[in-house]
């Protein structure tokens, strides 16, 4: 392989190489431990090689010969890990800050790799990983402390190259050797291999298809020896075996992933690699004690702020510290945690490094909680980890977070070039995925409930008590209390608290909304929103909509999915909406925010459908409130406007724009229609639809193009729905409509009988229309 690499960089552009690799390939030399000395010696300063082919000869000298010499281990391992060490300096900028010559010094590492792997080192620190790995089991004592302190820094080396500009290709070298990344996962259970060995397979397997685990050996066993921080570490790598979105090749569009999904020899690996791993029984416990049991550092009493904490603790660890050491030490060497501070200086301990691995850990293991629970075993996952009392811990360490809107006084630090205003601290991340745990715990579980305290889980059960007949939440007795959380505040509670003072552009406002919005989501409950309506979301939320001209668009869009929750078939949290849009100048604000942002308002716009007929069929007491008196729900009633959004709607999204994020635009036509269907009016409204040229904003198109992308969406819809791997439970559970009806109207639609008022190719002309 060596000789191969060097022949074909020889051919490019220096002589040197050219000549050198005919010495090599000619049959008289293998390597470039077989050339004179003085020749890579003059080589290497005649092209400025930084003698990197020196360096190369002597790491290939220890890894053929030296290693197989009994006293190896004392003198020569040192020389050899010295050596390594000085490699490493090659790749690592030792500077504290970014400066302005940071290209150039990120140009010169990517030299440093390129020469590095045109000559071979490459496979020479392979040998040197390998080594033990490729003989006669017992036939050598297991791996020793320096050799094991050398295959670190050699894992670290590798690391470094993966990340220059050759990173891509010596990645696709390495990928493609089983027996190395099997040898590199056994490496995971020693101190001092094991973080370099998961940054190693971190950066190699972000380059490759997903690694389907069951090809580990002794998998089980390496997880078992894991301790709890180690573990921890390991999370970053089961992240990137069980995320979804390295199975597909395009990772946004739905029509892309279904056609991917419907290929021969398609393998969700991700589903396997979860399998698996959700058949150690103690994997979910082990990571929910993490959790538990992982001390909140740092914090320090009455600092305004987290990066006030952080400089303290840089503080003292300065203070704390000792002089440097004045050579390595064996026994205090941790890979990953042991860094020199300068080119070829000593690898001690760092402080900053530990505390960084730390919250790193932190942020992994709720992340990968999180992609369990995102999986096709959800509901098995989310009993789990309720059982494991996750809900009360989270409870606890949320109480932990420093929040802006808690900031009573100005931070006495400030990022260089950020404003006031600025939240940025390393715990950024952390509060991002802890939000995202939550909500993927709470979304349609039968466990959402844990997220409340005693207390209040008593006041839901009075709400409950008082519901009417269909509003009335069945089973909220059978809530096991030993699991929910202590203290007179749940998690749910605090996280709304949190919320509502949070700035209107606060980084976290999007992921706050979403873990709430979570909690409602499913099967609507009247009891869980009256709860919230009392603790002042709703009004909270809509005012918020309605005052601010100015908000990121994923916040937006997380306000009305939230609203578009708190509001569905209640009619009083429509009364307390009617309170906040009290004046015309209100209402005419509301209403065009949300028809100019409808990709964001789609789902309170469905939302207000499905509360419209359910006040008007399930419970007509409301009819008249429903047709008369909510200014909303009267709007969304006109006929005009529903047309107007269908038109918008549509013309928004089509089969090859589809994506998670818009899909539900084509969802929320289907529920207009729906009820159009159940009326008998749905030719009436297609018939409308062909029609209309452009919409009440004047964009759009109409025709016989509109009505063709419609039905080409509609087939993709049943594509998708009707996959055998699919749950569409939700749609059933969210509208009260059943998924048997949804089915059956989509199928009216895309029928290809042109006779039929109800088929979309009705209103297409025959040499227009794509079913033909």
């Amino acid at each position: 392989m060596a000789t191969s690499l060097l022949k074909k960089a020889c051919t490019q552009k220096h002589i040197s190489r050219r000549i050198l690799a005919r010495e090599m390939t000619g049959g008289a030399c293998l390597s470039l431990a077989q050339l004179p000395d003085s020749l890579v010696s003059d080589i290497s300063e005649r092209f400025d090689l930084n003698s990197i082919p020196s360096t190369i000869i002597d790491l290939d000298g220890w890894s053929v010969s030296h290693m197989a010499e009994a006293d190896y281990m004392d003198d020569e391992e040192d020389d050899c890990f010295e050596t390594l060490k000085n490699l490493l300096g090659n790749f690592t900028n030792y500077e504290a800050r970014r400066s302005q010559d940071e290209a150039t010094v990120e140009e010169q590492q990517t030299k440093h790799a390129q020469i590095f792997c045109e000559y071979g080192g490459i496979q020479v620190l392979e040998r040197i990983l390998m080594y033990t790995s490729l003989i006669p089991e017992n036939s050598v004592p297991d791996d020793q402390e320096k050799l094991l302190r050398s295959k670190s820094v050699c894992l670290q080396i590798l690391s470094k190259i993966i990340s220059t500009g050759v990173g891509e290709t010596v990645a696709k070298l390495l990928t493609g050797h089983d027996d190395l990344l099997t040898y590199v996962f056994s490496l995971l259970v020693h101190d001092k291999t094991h973080l370099p060995a998961c940054q190693f397979l971190e950066d190699l397997l972000q380059d490759r298809r997903v690694l389907n685990l069951t090809r580990i050996n002794n998998l089980r066993s390496i997880i078992d020896s894991l301790d709890e921080t180690k573990l921890a570490s390991f999370c970053r790598i089961l992240a990137v075996t069980i995320s979804d979105l390295d199975i597909y090749e395009n990772k946004s569009s739905l029509f892309a992933q279904n056609k991917q999904k419907r290929t021969t020899g398609f393998v969700n690996t991700r589903d396997i690699n979860q399998d698996l791993l959700l058949g150690y029984p103690d994997l979910l416990p082990r990571l929910v004690n993490v959790i538990c049991n992982t001390e909140y550092t740092p914090r320090y009493r009455n600092r305004a702020s987290e990066l006030d904490c952080w400089m303290d603790w840089i503080d003292n660890a300065l203070s704390d510290s000792m002089e440097e050491p004045i050579v390595d030490d064996l026994d205090e060497f941790v890979g990953g945690i042991s860094e020199p501070v300068i080119a070829g200086g000593v690898m001690s301990q760092q402080p900053g490094s530990r505390i960084c691995m730390e919250l790193m850990n932190r942020v992994e293991v709720i992340y990968v909680l999180g992609l369990f629970l995102v999986g096709k075993h959800r509901k098995k996952v989310q009993r789990k980890l309720a059982e494991q009392k996750l809900i009360p811990a989270l409870s606890n360490f949320f109480d932990q977070f420093i929040w802006k809107c808690q900031n009573h006084r100005n931070s006495r630090h400030r990022l260089r070039g950020h404003n006031a205003s600025c939240e940025c601290s390393p715990e950024v991340a952390l509060k991002i995925q802890f939000l995202r745990l939550v909500h993927s715990f709470c979304d349609h579980s039968d466990y959402k409930h844990l997220l409340l305290s005693k207390t209040e889980m008593s006041e839901l059960c009075r709400i409950n008590a008082k519901a009417a007949t269909p509003l009335i939440v069945q089973n909220l007795d059978n809530v096991n209390k030993q699991l929910m959380c202590r203290g007179s505040k749940g998690l749910l509670s605090k996280i709304v608290e949190v919320m509502k003072k949070e700035p209107t552009a606060s980084t976290f406002r999007f992921w706050l909304a979403r873990a709430v919005e979570s909690y409602l989501r499913g099967s609507t409950s009247y009891c869980d929103q009256i709860f919230l309506l009392r603790r002042g979301l709703l009004q909270h939320v809509a005012s918020n909509i309605v005052t601010v001209d100015s908000r990121p668009k994923e916040i937006l869009q997380s306000s009305f999915d939230l609203l578009g929750e708190l509001i569905k078939f209640n009619v009083e949290s429509f009364r307390a909406f009617d309170k906040v849009l009290h004046t015309k100048s209100k209402i005419d604000k509301f209403l065009a925010t949300m028809n100019k942002n409808l990709v964001d308002s789609n789902m309170f716009i469905r939302s207000l459908i499905l509360s419209l007929e359910h006040f008007t069929t399930v419970q007509p007491e409301y009819k008249d409130y429903a047709k008369s008196e909510s200014q909303l729900l009267k709007y969304v009633s006109n006929f005009l406007q529903q047309m107007d959004y269908l038109h918008e709607l549509i013309n928004i999204i089509s089969v090859q724009n589809l994506t998670q994020e818009n899909v539900s635009c084509l969802n929320t036509t289907l529920v207009i229609l729906m009820f159009a269907n159940q009326r008998n009016e749905l030719p009436q409204y297609l018939k409308a639809l062909k029609d209309k040229k452009t919409s009440a904003s004047g964009i759009g198109k109409g025709g016989d193009t509109l009505m063709n992308n419609f039905r080409d969406l509609l087939i993709f819809w049943q594509e998708h729905y009707l996959h055998k791997d699919k749950d569409c439970s939700a749609l059933e559970k969210s509208s009260r409509i059943s998924f048997d009806y949804w089915k059956a109207t989509v199928c009216k639609m895309v029928s290809e009988d042109r006779t039929l008022t109800t088929s979309i190719m009705h209103y297409v002309a025959p040499h227009s229309c794509r079913g033909n």
